[in-house]
C-alpha cells in the first residue's frame, strides 16, 4: 500500500489534532470528563471550536482518537500474518489476534500517561464505559472480518473476537493501573486456554 506524500499541511493537520487530544486529556486528568467542555477543550488547545469539530465529533470521541489506526494495524497483521488455514479452529484464530495485539501494542495508540487517564475515566463513567463498548464490539467486528479474509470460517472468526474482547475487557477491569494491564491479559488467556482442558 503506498502512502500519500507527508505535505506540509498533513503535518499541520497531525499537529492540531496532537495539540486537541492533550490538551482534552490534560483537561480531563485535571476535572473529569462530565467537567470539560468542548469550549474548554479548544482555549486549551488554542483553537476555535469549529477547529475541535473538524477532527472530532464530540469530547468522547477525544478519548478514543487513535483506536481506528490500532484496529487497522491488529487486522493487517492478521491478514499478512495469521497460519494457514485457519478454517474452523478458533484457538489459532484467538492466537492469531493475540499475536498481532501484541505486535500493535509496540506502537500504542496512547501513551501510559493517556491511558492511565483513560482507565480512571471509564472507572468514573456510565457513559464512557458504554462508548468504550461500542468501540470495542466494532473493533471485534472487524477483526472478525480480518479472520475471515485470513481463511477462517465466519462462525469461528466471530466468536473468536468476541472471546479476545472478553479477555481484553477482563484485564481492564482487573488492572488498576495501565502498568498490570499486560500481565492481567495474560492470566485472562491462560483462563481461557484452561476451558481446553
Amino acid at each position: 500500500m503506498q502512502h500519500p506524500p507527508d505535505t506540509l499541511h498533513a503535518r499541520k493537520r497531525r499537529k492540531a489534532r496532537a495539540t486537541i487530544v492533550s490538551a482534552a486529556f490534560q483537561l480531563f486528568a485535571e476535572h473529569g470528563f462530565d467537567n470539560v467542555t468542548v469550549t474548554a477543550i479548544a482555549e486549551r488547545a488554542e483553537v476555535g471550536r469549529t477547529t475541535f469539530f473538524r477532527y472530532f465529533g464530540d469530547k468522547q470521541q477525544v478519548l478514543f482518537a487513535d483506536d481506528s489506526a490500532e484496529v487497522e494495524r491488529i487486522c493487517a497483521h492478521v491478514r499478512e500474518k495469521a497460519p494457514r488455514p485457519l478454517g474452523g479452529n478458533v484457538r489459532a484464530c484467538v492466537d492469531a489476534i493475540r499475536e498481532a495485539q501484541e505486535a500493535a501494542r509496540s506502537q500504542p495508540s496512547l501513551s501510559p500517561a493517556h491511558s492511565a487517564i483513560l482507565a480512571r475515566l471509564l472507572r468514573e463513567s456510565t457513559e464512557l464505559r458504554s462508548r468504550y463498548l461500542l468501540t470495542r464490539h466494532q473493533r471485534s467486528a472487524h477483526i472478525a472480518s480480518a479472520l475471515t479474509e485470513a481463511g477462517s470460517q465466519e462462525p469461528v472468526a466471530v466468536l473468536a473476537a468476541h472471546l479476545s474482547m472478553a479477555c481484553e475487557l477482563s484485564a481492564m477491569r482487573l488492572s488498576q493501573s495501565p502498568e498490570v494491564y499486560p500481565e492481567r491479559l495474560d492470566e485472562a488467556h491462560r483462563i481461557l486456554e484452561g476451558l481446553n482442558t
